[in-house]
């Protein structure tokens, strides 16, 4: 069983992680939202469709982007505290703790498997952050609808 120090220092690291790729994906959120917003005007008929088409691809890559960015940060860290053999079977298993997906053919040590939920809740709150920009800069464009006010 844990003790106190082992279970402190996951946390520790956890949130620390936690805390990085957070900061990281609110500076590519706030980026694409400054970008979003400077790139939005009036314009009207085909233009505006693949405007409008180029703006929500151009978001779903950019948030892409920042979501792989907090995987090799995970990644980063497991390899710097010797988890995995390799860095790409540290990434392989971020990628799928990230995601939620968790296959389970590759699991970390016993004595760090905490970092497993701390890894998970990070991907799934940051999915959930991308999620809501892309809805909200949906409405703004508002997709399928009249002209913006």
């Amino acid at each position: 069983m844990f003790d106190s120090v082992e279970l402190h220092h996951q946390f520790l690291v956890g949130g620390g992680v936690n805390a990085a790729s957070t900061f990281a994906h609110a500076v590519f959120v706030a980026a694409g939202a400054a970008v979003f917003r400077s790139s939005i005007s009036r314009v009207t008929g085909s233009y505006r469709f693949f405007r409008d088409s180029f703006v929500m691809v151009a978001l779903v890559l950019w948030l892409l982007l920042s979501h792989a960015i907090g995987i090799a940060m995970w990644a980063a860290t497991f390899q710097a505290l010797d988890l995995f053999p390799d860095f790409e079977t540290a990434l392989y298993y971020s990628a799928a703790c990230y995601t939620t997906i968790g296959f389970g053919d590759i699991l970390l040590p016993e004595e760090w498997r905490l970092l497993a939920g701390a890894e998970g809740a990070n991907g799934l709150i940051l999915f959930g952050l991308s999620a809501a920009f892309l809805f909200d800069a949906a409405a703004k464009l508002r997709l399928g609808g009249a002209a913006r006010d």
